[in-house]
């Protein structure tokens, strides 16, 4: 009989446990794959003296490929603004409104903002890098978004189905001058 009422709280304890390690794999992840996305695109190249992945595409499939040992895949959303902030910050970072995240369960937006040097205007989209070394001491912004689905049903009825995963990471475009 003590068995019995006492494994209905062990089993409600590993549910939780469950879906708890799977949101931290999931998390780190997600942070690793923001920071090799904005790595990469902050990257110059001395020989060529340009930041030659410095756009969408590199930054994607960086972003992507760390994000592939988790069996997930980012989607991009391209803007001309960058994601914008729910607190209305200027510095592109959390909480963000509900319908910025995938309506997808265990899906991945990627939302990439640039920053000119000396403050410019800001734009959520490079189709391609830069020729020249402009974009040096710029900033990069690589903000990832996840609808990540809860398993256990006992879970969910206090949670809901899912919760919102977000991280962004921001690096200063290289060059020399």
């Amino acid at each position: 009989m003590e068995f019995a009422i006492s494994s209905i709280v062990l089993l409600l304890l590993m549910m939780g446990l469950l879906d708890l390690s799977r949101a931290f794999y999931f998390s780190v992840n997600l942070q690793g794959a923001a920071r090799e996305g904005a790595r990469h695109g902050a990257w110059f190249n001395t020989a060529a003296r340009a930041n030659l992945y410095l756009d969408d595409a590199d930054i994607m499939s960086a972003v992507n490929s760390g994000l592939s040992g988790s069996g997930l895949v980012g989607t991009f959303v391209p803007s001309f603004t960058c994601l914008t902030p729910a607190d209305l910050n200027s510095y592109n970072n959390k909480p963000y409104s509900a319908s910025a995240y995938p309506t997808t369960s265990q899906g991945v937006n990627v939302y990439i903002c640039y920053t000119p040097p000396n403050g410019g205007a800001q734009t959520g989209t490079m189709p391609n890098h830069p020729t020249d070394n402009s974009w040096r001491l710029g900033d990069i912004n690589v903000t990832l978004l996840m609808n990540f689905q809860l398993i256990t049903p006992f879970i969910q009825n206090l949670f809901g189905n899912s919760l919102h995963l977000a991280y962004n990471e921001h690096f200063t475009i290289q060059g020399k001058p």
